[in-house]
């Protein structure tokens, strides 16, 4: 039965898309959401071919989740040759429309140059506006990103941590005085900014007890020894 259903399903969403509801009264019969559901329980069961006549109607008329699973089908190669220029273009189509996923995917070719010409500045945009969205996995490529040395991608992070810098993660502050932050992690390297008590930083990475931040309004980047920092004020969940 499970079988048939999708067969039906697929059947129905292929009917030409000339054809309104008033011509084609069985399409209005099917709710979206369960077309969707048939369409992942074919792919899941490996039937591409199916999952493919649903999602491909519903994504020829506007439906952003089937347009960012056909992005994804055609990325991947999943029963259909592998062709990043579909992808992006059905990902263009789905983000457009505000599909979260979608941005976060463009943002993975533009990185990667697959499907388009390679371009870091596009693809932070395009993680940005996931992230902005709520999208985690975004967020942690974004970060994972600005740690690289690329001077354009610098340029961006700088112009992030003079305003909305926050956006990349959870925010820490100066809990001393005084504190020297270095070019590297350990006293070794020079001291390029001292920050004030309460200066808020973000946390990027860590090797051993130093941490690299982002400072907030200075648009830089330093090492800072990690017990000079505390969580910034705020609510946090009580473990």
């Amino acid at each position: 039965m499970k079988f048939l259903r999708l067969v039906i399903a697929s059947l129905v969403y292929s009917l030409p898309l000339g054809i309104d509801a008033q011509q084609a009264p069985l399409r209005s019969e099917f709710n979206a959401e369960l077309a969707h559901d048939d369409a992942i329980l074919a792919m899941r069961d490996g039937n591409y071919a199916i999952a493919f006549c649903i999602w491909h109607p519903l994504a020829r008329n506007g439906d952003a989740q089937a347009q960012y699973s056909l992005g994804w089908m055609y990325h991947n190669g999943y029963g259909l040759r592998i062709d990043d220029e579909r992808a992006f273009n059905w990902w263009l189509r789905a983000a457009a429309r505000g599909a979260t996923d979608a941005h976060h995917a463009l943002g993975e070719l533009y990185a990667s140059g697959q499907g388009v010409e390679q371009n870091l500045p596009i693809a932070l945009g395009w993680f940005i506006s996931a992230t902005l969205k709520g999208h985690e996995l975004a967020r942690e490529t974004l970060v994972s990103m600005l740690t690289d040395s690329d001077p354009q991608v610098q340029k961006i992070f700088q112009q992030i941590l003079k305003s909305d810098w926050s956006l990349l993660g959870t925010p820490m502050q100066v809990k001393v005085d005084r504190a020297n932050t270095r070019s590297g992690p350990g006293k070794e390297f020079d001291v390029i900014h001292v920050l004030e008590k309460g200066h808020e930083v973000l946390p990027m990475t860590s090797e051993g007890d130093w941490i690299k931040v982002g400072i907030s309004g200075l648009g830089k980047t330093a090492w800072i020894f990690n017990t000079l920092l505390a969580p910034a004020p705020g609510i946090y969940s009580v473990e």
